[in-house]
């Protein structure tokens, strides 16, 4: 009985325990679900922050970019108040230069409007036919030079007008004072003074002082135009003559303002000509004396050096005659028009224009003030642009570069023919001994012999064309030694008994170990190398004649090409050497073409 109660009370205990479970989980699963709808409304909420936050990026972002516009919008506002700064200070810096301009150099004005009617001719005729009083010219540059003591231009223009009385001790007196002031450019002005008013003895007296008193390292765009009415006689011919006489002193560096700087540009200037004369040469083209170049080897090289530097002469001189087409001297006949005065009264107009250099440095403020002005307070901008409106025309010329550029290229420099045929005249000496010099190196050059080389045969062969060898020969002994050289190799061609026993030998060997083997792999194998080495023996012995033949025609073939190239190298070395030294007697044709030029 006992045991039959113990499982009934443990199923009732297991029973009640999963009742209690049953109780449990349920309290459990009502947390659960508690939980769970929590959760639920954490995810709501997290969602709504997260609607929110992605709302607060994009209110940032808005921001930000409002902070951006609003900053380059300062930027801009910064940089336009800092161009509209410039503009101002430069409009107000202009403003104070003009008036300072006005109070301080417009007397200069004067003086040069006063200076411009006294040495017009018309202005000479009023004088002398007494329409106007010389008492008036006289005050008038007496003013002039009371109001400007230390401009150059008053006691110049106090110097006409004295002459214009007659009254030399006066005008003597006043032109000491001008060319204390300044040597170079009162010289001038009474040089041109004088040719307009017809006195060239006078105006070819001051013409030499004032090219005595230039730098020739340092000519200013002013000696073009002086240049160009000299050249044209505009000045007289004596005046003429003193300005071809200072360029070749000038030249050979005899000046008393030369130094030893000068000399050291004057040596470059020598070296230059040579360069620009080489500049000139022929050049040789690859496909030209191409059968010589192949035979020369080596020596090449130097050949056409030689040959390109021979005809330095030649094409100096056609490029001397395009330039020149009259001629070295047609400038200098006596024939030759007087031009009618143009060039002087430019020369004269230039000159009572140009702004001392106070002046210029002034000026110079105030156009770059108005670049500042015109480009809107852009400094970068408008210091660009000012340097590039800057006048080529102010900067000075060392006169190596101007006689340079005056013969070869004549588009960069502003003088006319007769003026370009002075510069000629004047760098003729250098130019004659540079291109001696480079004809000399080329003669140097020229070789005695040279050796021409076909496959493994060379000749020497002389450049003279009084002893140049026949061309027949040389190929007929070059075709006979090709000729020998390949009978050589035909008789070299004999039965190699070696190899035909050697091949014999183990074709027998071969043969007689086909027996023994069974494997047909075997057989095979050595079949086939029997029938080689027979094959091969019967070749050495029954081969000879076709080998012969082949040797006799690869040295036909080889005679052919070796024959038909030294004939051309031949041909084409007689008119090299004779291109050559025709282009060297050329320079006698260069001196001579200006022969007639006689040296100072």
């Amino acid at each position: 009985m006992e045991d039959s109660l113990e499982p009934g009370s443990a199923l009732r205990r297991l029973t009640e325990r999963i009742e209690h479970m049953e109780t449990g989980q349920g309290r459990h699963g009502d947390k659960l679900d508690s939980f769970r709808d929590g959760l639920h409304g954490v995810e709501e909420d997290v969602v709504k922050l997260s609607d929110e936050v992605t709302h607060v990026r994009q209110e940032i972002a808005g921001l930000e970019s409002a902070v951006t516009d609003t900053r380059q919008t300062l930027d801009t506002f910064i940089e336009q108040y800092g161009r509209d700064r410039e503009v101002s200070k430069a409009q107000a810096e202009l403003s104070r230069l003009t008036t300072e301009w006005h109070a301080t150099f417009a007397q200069r004005k004067q003086t040069r409007a006063l200076a411009r009617g006294l040495v017009h001719t018309l202005t000479a005729q009023a004088v002398y036919r007494n329409v106007v009083n010389t008492a008036t010219v006289r005050a008038s540059s007496e003013e002039r030079l009371l109001l400007e003591p230390t401009y150059w231009l008053a006691p110049a223009t106090m110097a006409v007008a004295a002459k214009f009385r007659n009254e030399e001790e006066q005008g003597e007196r006043a032109r000491a004072h001008a060319c204390a002031l300044d040597a170079a450019k009162a010289n001038l002005f009474f040089s041109l003074t004088c040719s307009r008013l017809g006195d060239d003895t006078e105006a070819a007296a001051w013409m030499d002082l004032y090219l005595q008193s230039l730098d020739p390292n340092e000519l200013g765009q002013d000696f073009l135009v002086v240049l160009d009415a000299i050249a044209g006689k505009e000045l007289g011919a004596k005046a003429l003559g003193y300005t071809q006489q200072a360029m070749a002193r000038w030249n050979r560096g005899n000046s008393a303002l030369s130094t030893s700087g000068y000399t050291a540009s004057k040596v470059r200037g020598g070296a230059h000509l040579e360069s620009r004369l080489l500049d000139l040469r022929s050049r040789l083209t690859e496909s030209r004396y191409k059968a010589l170049r192949e035979t020369c080897g080596d020596q090449w090289e130097g050949l056409r050096n030689g040959w390109e530097l021979s005809t330095v002469a030649d094409r100096t001189l056609s490029h001397l005659d395009e330039m020149f087409p009259d001629g070295f001297d047609e400038a200098d006949t006596v024939d030759t028009p007087v031009r009618s005065g143009v060039h002087v009264e430019s020369a004269l107009e230039r000159l009572i224009d140009q702004l001392e250099p106070d002046e210029g440095d002034m000026r110079e403020k105030m156009r770059r003030l108005e670049r500042v002005i015109e480009y809107g307070g852009d400094l970068g901008a408008a210091g660009r642009a000012h340097d590039s409106s800057l006048a080529l025309d102010t900067a000075p010329v060392a006169l190596m570069t101007l006689l340079d550029q005056a013969v070869f290229e004549p588009e960069q420099v502003r003088l006319g023919q007769s003026a370009r045929r002075m510069a000629l005249h004047a760098i003729w000496p250098s130019l004659e001994e540079a291109a001696q010099r480079v004809v000399t190196t080329s003669r140097d050059r020229l070789p005695r012999h040279i050796t021409l080389t076909v496959g493994a045969w060379s000749y020497s062969v002389p450049t003279d064309p009084r002893l140049m060898v026949e061309p027949d020969r040389v190929v007929a002994e070059l075709a006979l030694r090709i000729e020998q050289q390949t009978q050589g190799q035909s008789d070299a061609v004999v039965r190699r008994w070696p190899r035909v026993i050697a091949a014999l030998t183990i074709g027998a060997l071969t043969g007689a170990l086909l027996t023994p083997f069974v494997d047909v792999t075997a057989r095979w194998i050595f079949g086939l190398l029997t029938i080689g080495m027979f094959s091969w023996a019967s070749w050495e012995m029954w081969s000879i004649p076709l080998r012969k033949k082949r040797v006799r025609y690869q040295g036909v073939r080889l005679r052919h090409e070796a024959v038909t190239k030294m004939a051309k190298a031949l041909s084409q070395c007689e008119d090299f050497f004779e291109d050559w030294r025709d282009a060297l007697d050329r320079l006698d044709f260069l001196i001579q073409w200006g022969g007639t030029h006689k040296r100072d």
